[in-house]
């Protein structure tokens, strides 16, 4: 027999057809090794089935569009500026026996960023039946600076003790230790109606040093001046944190401070002060009424 040139001769379409029923016989044997569905078991079925939801899972996540990413930053939570320090001591101290039976506090704050740190020391409160005194003292750090103005100084304490007080400037002075401080008269809404206050206010630049402080009787009866600056007169400091001239500050004063009628314990005790200006009212300013939040 002739082969014509391009066509495929019988053995070559025998061979085709050999090597499909190959394909055949093994697709045949592949499915007879696959269980039937009643030989499955129960545990087998669900296999399978977790197979298949996995599976569905997978194709789902490639298949899926990107979500779009948020440029939207949650906003931050707002710290306080100043914080109080739990383990930090008072490195100030204040005895006398007209607080003796007050409800008395110490809170040392420092500031978050500054490093600043304010002692705040009081007995009583404004809505008690007795007396109430403040005193704050605060040494700043690189937050800001000392506040020069002694209304504005005593308006912070008041605003940060959260209290209900009239504030009026005054050009009088108090005569204490640390030199004359500047007076602010001062009214506050107590339980039982008004209660009239002295405050003073001093501000130092060696050492940096801001000090205010007031003292507020039961009732609205005037508070005595002398009484006040001998109160003043008794601060001290416990611990000066290393500032050897806030150490320095307060050996001075103390040895200007008087005995308000005792012996003193530390230095001789100096002669006795003359407050008088309690009368005098001229050049006194109103500037107007701070509401405690």
């Amino acid at each position: 027999m002739m082969e014509r040139k391009g066509v495929p001769t019988l053995d070559v379409f025998y061979a085709f057809q050999n090597k499909l029923f190959r394909v055949r016989d093994h697709f045949a044997a592949l499915r007879d090794r696959l269980p039937g569905s009643g030989d499955l078991s129960a545990s087998s079925v669900i296999a399978y089935a977790c197979v298949g939801i996995v599976a569905a899972i997978l194709v789902d996540d490639l298949l899926a569009p990107t979500p779009a990413a948020s440029s939207i930053s949650p906003t931050p939570v707002q710290r306080p500026a100043w914080i109080e320090a739990t383990r930090n001591q008072g490195a100030f101290a204040l005895e006398s026996p007209v607080l003796e039976g007050l409800e008395a506090r110490y809170v040392v704050r420092r500031h978050r960023e500054g490093g600043g740190r304010k002692d705040e020391m009081s007995w009583g409160g404004a809505g008690d039946a007795g007396a109430y005194a403040r005193v704050a003292l605060y040494r700043p750090g690189a937050e800001a600076t000392l506040e020069a103005d002694p209304l504005d100084a005593v308006a912070a304490v008041a605003a940060e003790a959260a209290i209900n007080a009239e504030l009026t400037e005054t050009q009088k002075k108090l005569l204490t230790k640390f030199g004359p401080l500047a007076v602010v008269d001062m009214t506050v809404a107590g339980g039982e109606g008004e209660r009239a206050c002295l405050a003073v206010a001093g501000a130092w630049n060696d050492p940096r040093l801001g000090l205010v402080a007031w003292w507020c009787n039961r009732g609205p009866e005037l508070v005595a001046p002398g009484r006040f600056a001998c109160l003043l007169d008794r601060l001290a400091l416990m611990s000066a944190g290393g500032d050897d001239r806030l150490a320095e500050f307060f050996a001075k004063a103390e040895l200007k401070r008087g005995d308000c009628g005792a012996p003193s314990t530390l230095v001789n005790p100096t002669p006795k002060r003359h407050d008088d200006w309690i009368s005098g009212k001229a050049g006194t300013k109103l500037r107007g009424r701070l509401a405690g939040r």
